[in-house]
């Protein structure tokens, strides 16, 4: 299974290679992080953590995009003796590596690696590799709309049995942005992995407005669905995120 996640790397390693360009470094490269916080109080205690990165290498002929996620929540509890005590609720760490290779005025073939830890998935882990072919339909000053479909392998395995399912999957993408004014933007990235034993719907929609020069204010709505899920795990999960991010 390892050997499998291996092998599917090593073919999409040649994506990965970045090419020597006639550019500004700092021309290059861009990136942003952002950070939300919520603490609730009153007659529910919680608190959410929520760290998310995403820095791009868009060069003439390889267009490099990687992405860190890792979030956190805990709740005030009333155990079985009436005592308040804070549990854990919420823990997953994420994390992607995509190569896009282009070619023509708008098109691209791509390799994508990502992995999930999601503690309170039902699963240990989540990994997947794709590859296949996207387009940028849309590129202006105000909108940007890009999307691409591939196949694939994804590998996940249970935590309550410790099973392991492997699976053929096919892949669907889209990102889209608007510029609304010099100060505001808004973004949606949204993706569906097909398979024979399941299927992963993401969306993640944010509102992004600039508070001084790199420094803006969000606020974001992300959903995961799936469709077959272990026992006693919900099919979706919500999330609502007000924060801060810092472009560079």
């Amino acid at each position: 299974m390892k050997a499998k996640i291996t092998l599917l790397a090593l073919a999409i390693a040649p994506f990965t290679a970045v090419v020597a360009e006639e550019a500004e470094e700092d021309k290059l490269w861009k990136g942003e992080a952002s950070l939300s916080y919520i603490d609730s109080s009153g007659n529910t205690e919680s608190t959410n953590l929520d760290f998310r990165s995403t820095a791009t290498r868009n060069g003439e002929v390889w267009r490099n995009i990687y992405k860190l996620e890792a979030s956190n929540e805990t709740a005030e509890q009333v155990d079985d003796n009436g005592d308040k005590e804070e549990v854990r609720t919420a823990e997953k760490y994420f994390g992607s590596a995509k190569a896009e290779y282009k070619f023509g005025d708008s098109s691209y073939l791509f390799g994508l690696l990502e992995y999930t830890d999601d503690r309170f998935s039902g699963y240990d882990y989540e990994a997947s590799a794709t590859f296949g072919y996207g387009r940028d339909i849309l590129m202006s000053k105000k909108h940007e709309l890009s999307a691409d479909a591939g196949i694939g392998y994804r590998e996940s395995k249970e935590t309550e049995t410790g099973d392991v399912v492997e699976e053929a999957v096919l892949r669907l993408g889209a990102l889209y942005l608007w510029r609304i004014s010099e100060n505001a933007t808004f973004d949606e990235d949204f993706s569906t992995e097909i398979g024979e034993e399941k299927t992963v719907t993401k969306s993640y929609t944010r509102v992004k407005v600039k508070i001084n020069g790199s420094l803006h204010g969000f606020v974001a709505y992300e959903i995961k669905h799936t469709d077959e899920v272990p026992e006693g795990v919900k099919n979706s999960d919500r999330k609502f995120m007000v924060g801060v991010n810092y472009t560079f």
